[in-house]
């Protein structure tokens, strides 16, 4: 039977109007008369996971002015393109476009400037890789580093002794995994003026002389360190957008959620113009500058209807760290760490001023994220929430929790009661996973990264990377469902009743983060109406075995209908 069919893709501005004998394409209804929109790109023969519950699975969709304009079968929608570009996906999965609710994006880095460390397993290889950075670089120049994590070594923490020798001419910081340590050379620690006794400087008694500096910074030390490192020019920063954009985009990674400061929006905002953005950003600055991001939402400084952005580029929330790193031993816990006896790590804030600068810019609309580690560190962090709504009252303000690794499990529930979002990075649990039994002992690792205990409370857990090269959400999706540690020791996995489903975990990075940056109406899910962003993955990850996951590649990224990612089409000479 002859059936009239009208697609609004967004209500009020973008109406498809299409008459067709077709059966199976489902749009929104809307009114007739209102001028046609072509579309630019349609899917074909795909397995579409939508991640609307109501229709999950459908085998097509057609974009137009980067919307999803219509979803159906094959057949309607190759008919509903037209001239359009279409594409045979080939059976293949498609899934809403990845949403990293937590990295640090330009910290990427340019890899011909930054000294990765990540694959150190020894002293000789870490001095080894310093001394050819040193080789690579001109004398006087910084050496700025990222990624050690001594744990890959015997737990050794390293010593600036161990780089003075082949670092003569360069200054170096290097920063432990987490970011919340590093080791600094001398050249470094004389022009920063660290000395013993600068709180956060680590001090060793090496000889008769009495304490000496190790280079191992925390703190105030680490700060007052990095704050003499020349700051990047802003073609630098413009290129290391510009890196951390295409590793965006070869991961399927559409949108994130950027813990950074006021000198990263200017780099963005230069993209913005540029037209050079290629993945939408919901970018956080530190709480203390709360007040004048208040000012530039009020004048509008970013734009937007709401003076916080657009589709490509939004603010509106300030982020806090209220304790360390696992690494570090500064993560905050309510006993001893295991393998020390005797240090707890302590909160890094002073939760008197920071209660005050968080009820103060949620009663101005802001999005909080406290991130924390450590038992205690997530305690003080729901505590303050609960001080919040007292003061301010219940509103849909969508408090965040960032990292939330290590939970007792009374405060498991709390994250459900409170509606307090968790905001996590599946990936160091089969990182860190290797080490917390022995740092923390088995009864606290049984709510370390406690994914499968927040669902069933009925908390919204999301999924983010950290920094972007530590595993892409297909590998953060393979480290949830499976728990099984890098080194190959838990092959059923590593504390297994806090495994994922694939579906659960999916849902973690696209539907209920984009909930998490407030714009569950326009991305997260392939319905429509919303943004035409999606990814094509060349093998079904809801269908192979789960310890298959991580041969799983990307073969296309699609962001507001343009192509950004592609290994489907065949390339011209």
């Amino acid at each position: 039977m002859a059936r009239r069919l009208i697609g609004i893709a967004h209500p009020g501005v973008l109406v498809l109007l299409v008459a067709l004998c077709l059966p199976a394409l489902s749009c929104s209804s809307g009114p007739a008369g209102h001028t046609p929109v072509s579309v630019t790109l349609a899917l074909v023969n795909g397995r579409i996971w939508t991640g609307d519950p109501r229709r999950p699975w459908v085998d097509a969709l057609a974009v137009a002015d980067g919307r999803v304009v219509a979803v159906g079968n094959s057949d309607a929608i190759e008919l509903l393109a037209g001239d359009a570009e279409v594409i045979d996906v080939r059976q293949r999965l498609v899934l809403p476009g990845f949403i990293d609710t937590h990295t640090h994006l330009l910290d990427l880095g340019d890899p011909t400037r930054t000294v990765n460390l990540a694959t150190v397993r020894s002293r000789r290889q870490f001095v080894t890789r310093l001394a050819t950075a040193a080789a690579d670089h001109p004398a006087g120049s910084w050496l700025v580093g990222r990624e050690w994590d001594q744990r890959l070594w015997g737990d050794t923490l390293p010593h600036r002794d161990w780089i003075d020798r082949v670092t003569p001419d360069h200054p170096v910081w290097l920063l432990q995994r987490d970011q919340q340590m590093g080791l600094a050379n001398s050249l470094a620690l004389k022009r920063a003026g660290v000395a013993t006794g600068t709180p956060g400087a680590q001090t060793a008694a090496d000889g008769p002389e009495g304490p000496r500096l190790t280079g191992l910074l925390t703190g105030a030390a680490r700060r007052q360190l990095e704050a003499v490192i020349p700051a990047p020019a802003p073609a630098a920063r413009d290129g290391a957008l510009d890196y951390a954009l295409r590793e965006a985009a070869v991961r399927g990674v559409t949108s994130v959620h950027h813990i950074g400061t006021w000198d990263d929006l200017d780099v963005f905002r230069r993209a913005l113009a540029d037209g050079r953005l290629t993945l939408r950003i919901y970018a956080a600055v530190p709480i203390g500058t709360w007040v004048r991001l208040d000012r530039a939402i009020g004048v509008r400084a970013f734009g937007g209807p709401d003076g916080r952005g657009d589709e490509w580029l939004r603010v509106g929330a300030v982020h806090v760290a209220f304790d360390g790193s696992l690494p570090a031993r500064t993560a905050a816990f309510d006993a001893a760490y295991t393998d020390t006896s005797v240090e707890t790590g302590q909160l890094s804030i002073d939760i008197d001023t920071v209660r005050a600068l968080v009820i103060a810019a949620d009663d101005a609309g802001m999005q909080i994220m406290a991130r924390a580690v450590g038992d205690r560190a997530n305690r003080a962090a729901l505590d303050l929430y609960e001080q919040v709504v007292d003061r301010h009252g219940t509103r849909d303000r969508r408090f965040r929790v960032e990292l939330a690794q290590h939970l007792s499990p009374i405060d498991v529930a709390r994250f459900s009661t409170g509606r307090v979002l968790a905001s996590a990075l599946p990936f160091s649990t089969i990182h860190d996973g290797r080490w917390i039994d022995r740092q923390l002992g088995p009864e606290r690792a049984r709510t370390s990264f406690p994914f499968r205990a927040l669902l069933d409370a009925g908390a919204i857990v999301t999924f983010g990377s950290g920094w972007m090269d530590r595993g892409s959400p297909i590998d953060g999706i393979y480290a949830a469902v499976t728990r099984r540690t890098l080194d190959g020791l838990h092959p059923q996995g590593w504390v297994p009743q806090q495994r994922l489903t694939v579906e659960e975990a999916l849902r973690a990075y696209t539907t209920a983060a984009a909930y998490a940056g407030f714009h569950e109406q326009r991305t997260g899910a392939l319905t429509v109406g919303r943004l035409a962003d999606f990814v094509i993955v060349d093998r079904d990850l809801l269908a192979i075995p789960p310890n298959d996951i991580p041969t799983v590649r990307v073969v296309m990224t699609v962001v507001g209908g343009d192509i950004v990612f592609d290994r489907i089409r065949p390339t011209t000479s």
